[in-house]
């Protein structure tokens, strides 16, 4: 789904280093335009990868500056195309020309190896020319004064394809993931700085490594909302950078779903828990066994109509089913379809930037508890009650 979509996913990433300012268009338009999307349609061909514009997925010239730049964000789409071809249509087609090719060789009593990988071939390219490739499109914003990217999917492949094409199209930048361990970072004094560095389990700079070994973070953070979100009114005060005033208090807590993972004899363990809950005794019953909360729904309040609602992934800190307020921009029959276009974009993503603004201020609570020497008497009481509470 789109960056304007009521819901969608959202990963963030961090762009190191910068493009010279004073040809930031031109550069910008050549580096796009070398690696823009070129449709597959009218051809055999199984797949196509490439940038086009954030409001026509159709387009990929971006030869005008305003589609492709509100005030400091960059704004185009990743779009890729791909036939699929069902399994037993293939075997069927494979079948067929088999078939015929043992009709015209009378001698054969089955088809040699060589030209089983032949007709193999043969049949994809038949149904692949009959084939419409189906397109699935990501909206990317990029703030270039931050630095930070946010890309419109979860997907691994679509991230490994978005990572892949940026850095063709982009050698001078890097791209990076914003790990929980980043985000925190961010967040945290000098001297919280320096407790984080002690508990960073990673050996290297490698985001996924990083994700890996500090996999506690996310487990420590979601564990402590839901304690939180059971036993106190869930308050708390907008603390960071952002769109909202600093002190503006605000409401979270954890409902409606939560999967748990825990390792068994047969391997990995999922348990999910769905629909809204009074006092999570199963989750309870479950964290008591020694499993641990992977993933949760996360509700984000200011008043009765602005609300936020999203899936925390604990292990990346990535926004699945992001839900913002319904600020629809006022509209008129004679206004320019492309001036409402921006409106709503910039409407849009206000309500974005005010929920991550609430997210870190929430992170950020997190880290004063956790990195505190109260800690581990916190961690005790939170065991305690979740035992006590799953009887």
């Amino acid at each position: 789904m789109g960056l304007l979509a009521p819901s969608a996913g959202i990963c963030h990433f961090e762009v190191i280093g910068t493009l010279p300012q004073d040809q930031i268009f031109q550069l910008l338009t050549e580096r796009l335009n070398n690696e823009r999307f070129r449709s597959i349609e009218n051809s055999a061909d199984e797949y196509s990868c490439g940038w086009v514009e954030l409001d026509d997925n159709d387009a990929t010239e971006f030869s005008e500056e305003r589609k492709l730049r509100r005030e400091q964000m960059i704004c185009f789409a990743l779009r890729e195309d791909r036939r699929k071809i069902p399994a037993a249509l293939l075997k069927r087609e494979i079948a067929r020309i088999s078939g015929d090719f043992l009709s015209a060789h009378p001698t054969f009593n089955r088809v040699p190896k060589q030209e089983r990988e032949t007709i193999r071939d043969q049949a994809s390219s038949m149904l692949f020319s009959r084939t419409l490739p189906v397109p699935a499109v990501s909206d990317i914003v990029w703030d270039i004064n931050s630095g930070l990217l946010r890309f419109t999917s979860l997907s691994q492949n679509r991230i490994d394809s978005f990572q892949g094409l940026f850095h063709q199209s982009f050698p001078e930048l890097r791209l990076c993931l914003l790990t929980p361990m980043a985000r925190a970072k961010k967040l945290a004094t000098q001297e919280q700085q320096e407790r984080l560095n002690n508990l960073n389990q990673a050996n290297s700079e490698s985001a996924l490594e990083e994700i890996e070994a500090n996999g506690w973070m996310g487990e420590d953070f979601l564990q402590w909302l839901l304690y939180r979100s059971l036993n106190s009114d869930s308050g708390y005060a907008v603390s960071t950078d952002g769109p909202l005033l600093k002190d503006q208090p605000f409401t979270a807590w954890l409902d409606n779903r939560l999967l748990l993972l825990g390792s068994g004899q047969e391997g990995e363990q999922k348990i999910s828990v769905a629909g809204p809950q009074d006092r999570f005794t199963e989750v309870c019953a479950v964290l008591r066994s020694g499993k641990r909360i992977a993933e949760a729904t996360l509700h984000m309040s200011l008043g009765e109509e602005q609300n936020w609602k999203l899936t925390l992934k604990g292990e990346r800190f990535s926004f699945a089913g992001f839900r913002t307020p319904m600020n629809k921009p006022d509209g008129d029959p004679e206004d320019d379809p492309a001036l409402e276009a921006e409106a709503a974009f910039y409407t849009k993503l206000g309500t974005i930037e005010e929920g991550e603004q609430l997210f870190a201020s929430l992170l950020k609570a997190f880290l004063e508890c956790r990195l505190n020497d109260s800690w581990a008497a916190e961690a005790t009481a939170m065991t305690t009650w979740f035992s006590e509470s799953a009887i």
